[in-house]
This record gives structure tokens, C-alpha cells and sequence, in this order.
């Protein structure tokens, strides 16, 4: 499935030299990925009762290129999304998930951000092995499952959790309302938002310019999403230098250190200019 749409550009999503911030690229892109598909899907979510099946965000791949745009234009979003599955080892289907590439370009098609969505279709249910979707539902017309084979980024793609990290907090912060959406949960971006001010500040103490870096790509893995009220910590592993690359995660208050973390995010910086 092809989009392209226009969006107005929206003056909070932008930073001083007036590009499109790296937290607010999924906001250009989000219309994109989702409408089309959600016309589509309509029928087999209820979401006055949360039941039937849903597709809810389980990786992203946010860029921005930093490239001054002008606030009074609009943008244009170049969306193609697909179906497709992923295999457990044995071969057989482990998940079905939609996935999507979006860039985003100024009137003169100068490339301003990108991203990478990718949906898992899942159903409300308490236990682990019932909320799998492994066909899809026949409604759709579409067949058992799709032809195409992926994969699904997990958190071991983006962290080595064996490895002691380089930074880990003592002290537990909270999360508030003003980061939750519609869902009922965080939003996916803010995350983004948190993580980026948690490395900034290790930069900055490691002796990083902040002046001259800036986050220009993101990966995310959401394993288990977080609510309003709850306590969460945050550690952080260097994972290169060349581009400087680090990779957070987010750890529920309660969760032992050792076992898996609710989100994962690499982050890679760039400077200004280069």
C-alpha cells in the first residue's frame, strides 16, 4: 500500500536552526502509517470494550536530517506499508505484523526525517499464548497470512543486557499523565524524549559538546508498555563510537535488574553541520 499526503508543518516540532525535531518526526509520519490501515482494520478491533484483535507499535525507526524548513509550508509524507510474518526457529509463524517506511520531504524534495513503523497484530487477553495472532482474520479477505517474511527487533538487538552498563540511576522517576495518549498508556514518543535528556546530560558530564551534538536517529523496541503513576529507572551502554552511538532502557520500578527492560532505545548523534 502506497500513501503521499501533505501536512502542515507545526512550529513546536522544530528546533532553533528549524528542522523537524527527532521526537516529532512520527507526528509527520503517523497519518501515513496508520489511516489507511485503520479503515482497513476498523472491523476487528472494539475499542469501547478493548477487545478483538489490535495492532499496537512494537518497534520504530525515527531519523531526522536535520535540514532547515519553512515553518509556513507544508510537507509531503511518501508512506508504503505492507503485511507480513515473522518465523519462530522451527519455521512456523511467530508473528503477523504490519510494517511501513515513511519519508518525509520538503516542496522541493529535499529530505527532512524518516521513519519505520512496524505493528504486531495482537488480542486482548491475560495469558501470553492466547494473545498471539498467527492468521489473519478472515473478514480481511486477505488470505491465512502474508507471503512476505520479516523480522521482529527485540530488545537484544539494540542492548547486550549482559554486559554491565555503563551508566544505571539509584534514584526511581515517575511517570505523568501530560506523557500518556489515547491508548492508555505512555505514548511511544515520549520515551524518545526521556531517553534523549538522560544522554544528553551523560554527555554532557562525560565532556561532550551539546552545542555541536544532536540525536539524528532512533531505534525503539516497546516490549511491555507503562502507565501514568508508575516508577521507572533508566541505564545506558556506549555501544560505538564512530558515529557515537548509545543504547538506554527502561527499567519498571519492581523489575528485577536482571530480567528485561519495558522499552529499549538506541540513540545515534551526529554533529551540526556535518
Amino acid at each position: 500500500m502506497r500513501t503521499r499526503m501533505r501536512e502542515a508543518i507545526r512550529f513546536p516540532t522544530l528546533t532553533e536552526n528549524r528542522s523537524i525535531r527527532l521526537s516529532s518526526i512520527s507526528e509527520y509520519t503517523g497519518r501515513s502509517h496508520f489511516e489507511p490501515w485503520q479503515k482497513i482494520l476498523a472491523g476487528t478491533h472494539d475499542f469501547t470494550n478493548m477487545a478483538g484483535i489490535f495492532t499496537p507499535l512494537v518497534y520504530v525507526e525515527v531519523e531526522t536530517t536535520d535540514t532547515p524548513c519553512d515553518p509556513s509550508a507544508k510537507v509531503e509524507v511518501r508512506g508504503e506499508s505492507w503485511l507480513a510474518r515473522s518465523l519462530d526457529a522451527s519455521g512456523a509463524v511467530r508473528h503477523l505484523v504490519r510494517d511501513g517506511l515513511h519519508t518525509v520531504l520538503d516542496p522541493g524534495g529535499v529530505v527532512l526525517g524518516r521513519a519505520r513503523m512496524l505493528n504486531v497484530f495482537t488480542r486482548y487477553d491475560p495469558e501470553p499464548a492466547r494473545r498471539r495472532v498467527t492468521v489473519l482474520p478472515p473478514e480481511l479477505g486477505l488470505g491465512p497470512y502474508p507471503s512476505r517474511v520479516t523480522e521482529v527487533p527485540g530488545i537484544e538487538a539494540l542492548v547486550d543486557l549482559s554486559r554491565k552498563p555503563d551508566f544505571a540511576e539509584s534514584q526511581a522517576h515517575v511517570w505523568h499523565y501530560g506523557q500518556t495518549d489515547p491508548n492508555r498508556h505512555v505514548n511511544g514518543m515520549a520515551y524518545l524524549s526521556v531517553m534523549e535528556e538522560y544522554v544528553a546530560d551523560l554527555l554532557h558530564a562525560s565532556g561532550h559538546d551539546l552545542g555541536r551534538l544532536f540525536a539524528s536517529r532512533a531505534r525503539i523496541v516497546y516490549r511491555k508498555p507503562c502507565f501514568r503513576g508508575e516508577e521507572f529507572r533508566r541505564a545506558a551502554w556506549f555501544r560505538s563510537e564512530a558515529p557515537l552511538t548509545l543504547a538506554g532502557v527502561f527499567f519498571k520500578a519492581g523489575d528485577s535488574p536482571e530480567g528485561l527492560p519495558a522499552v529499549a532505545i538506541e540513540l545515534t548523534m551526529s554533529r551540526h553541520g556535518e
